[in-house]
This record gives C-alpha cells, sequence and structure tokens, in this order.
C-alpha cells in the first residue's frame, strides 16, 4: 500500500496535535515539519516534540516552506504557521490547508484573537481552510465558534479558548478529509488585517490590557 505522505508546518501545542492526529491517519506517514523560526518560548516546541515523538520525521529548522519540495506531501497543513505559502507548494499539494486562529472572512490576517476583542465581539472561532493564493482567503472546511466576554477577556484567555477548540477542530476535521466539501467565502464579508496595522489596536496589542500599558 502507497503511504500518503503529510507535513506539518507552524508552532506550538496546536501543531504537535496536529502531527499527533496525522500520525495516527490510516495509511499516512508525517513525512516533514518545519517548525516557525525562532520557535516562541511560551509554548511547547515543535522541534523537540517531533524529535521525541516522531524520530523517523524530517524536520526543516530553516522555517521556511520553500525547502518542502513541491509534490513530496499530499497533505500540508500549516498550524501558526508566520510565512505565506507560495504557488509552487499549493499548486502541486492535493490537499494544503491552514488553521486559522479566527472567524472568516471577517477576521483575515493577523492578530484575529486581538481584532475580536477590540471590536467587543461576543463570539470568535477557529477556521480550518484551504489554502489559496490570498491571505486566509481559502473555501472553508471546518469551524468551531465559542462565546468570548470582552468587559472580562483578556487576548490571553481567549487565545486559550481558541487552541482547545482547536485541538478538537483537528481531530473531528482531519480524517474525514475526503469526505468534506470546502465552502467558499462570502467575499462581501472579508476583512483583513496587516501587522502595520497593530498600533490601531490600543490596548487590545498585548496578551492582557495590563502588560500594553505597561509598554507605553
Amino acid at each position: 500500500m502507497t503511504l500518503r505522505r503529510a507535513a506539518v508546518l507552524g508552532k506550538g501545542s496546536l501543531a504537535v496535535h496536529a502531527c499527533e492526529v496525522i500520525s495516527a491517519l490510516p495509511g499516512t506517514v508525517l513525512d516533514t515539519v518545519i517548525p516557525n523560526t525562532p520557535e516562541p518560548d511560551w509554548d511547547i516546541s515543535l522541534s523537540r516534540a517531533v524529535e521525541q515523538n516522531w524520530p523517523h520525521t524530517r524536520v526543516l529548522r530553516s522555517g521556511d516552506w520553500r525547502d518542502l519540495e513541491p509534490g513530496r506531501c499530499d497533505l500540508v497543513f500549516s498550524v501558526l504557521y508566520d510565512k505565506i505559502i507560495g504557488a509552487s507548494l499549493i499548486d502541486s499539494t492535493p490537499h494544503i490547508l491552514n488553521c486559522h486562529p479566527g472567524r472568516l472572512p471577517a477576521y483575515r490576517g493577523a492578530r484575529p484573537v486581538n481584532w475580536a476583542l477590540h471590536n467587543r465581539d461576543t463570539l470568535a472561532g477557529i477556521t480550518i481552510h484551504v489554502i489559496d493564493s490570498g491571505i486566509d482567503s481559502g473555501p472553508v472546511l471546518a469551524e468551531a465558534l465559542f462565546s468570548i466576554w470582552p468587559d472580562v477577556d483578556e487576548v490571553a484567555d481567549v487565545w486559550s479558548r481558541a487552541m482547545d477548540h482547536g485541538r478538537r477542530l483537528i481531530t473531528d476535521t482531519l480524517p474525514r478529509l475526503d469526505a468534506i466539501t470546502p465552502k467558499p467565502q462570502d467575499e462581501t464579508r472579508a476583512t483583513t488585517h496587516y501587522r502595520r496595522d497593530n498600533h490601531l489596536l490600543g490596548d487590545r496589542d498585548g496578551w492582557t490590557r495590563a502588560t500594553t500599558q505597561s509598554r507605553r
């Protein structure tokens, strides 16, 4: 039997969970992992987790998606990956997906959790979508929505909640990939936030309002 090869790109405990789910899929091998570089020191190290749990998996420490040979993997899963993936990998990969910690299409781009709190939303979400040539603009496979409370929640609170829902979403979605029909996003409702806009977040720029104020 020919094994389906998979790659995970990204960081932290959610990417490690994706590795666990993928490695348990029938007929699938976790072939390559590309951790963000540098890896954050506030979360699990993806590279160390892979070395400990999947010693035969290739780890590309450059952090660069271009080091993954086009056509090598049947599934590429970006989980909090910090680079825009280009056409050479998109066009050569049957399943190329991203796990985005925000609702789509309203919160494309950077800092979706921060922006949801800044806008005083009462619902936030985490989404798995197909990667296309845009920024978080590909068709949606699955999403999880959950309540947030802007008067009391900090960014750290909502981020943690998003990661919890993300683990469940990944567990439920990846085994069903071949049975899911992706749903195109509604472009009339789309908003994209860029890193250059972070200064507009005010006291929602940091993990907590207190830490944001202390930097000013």
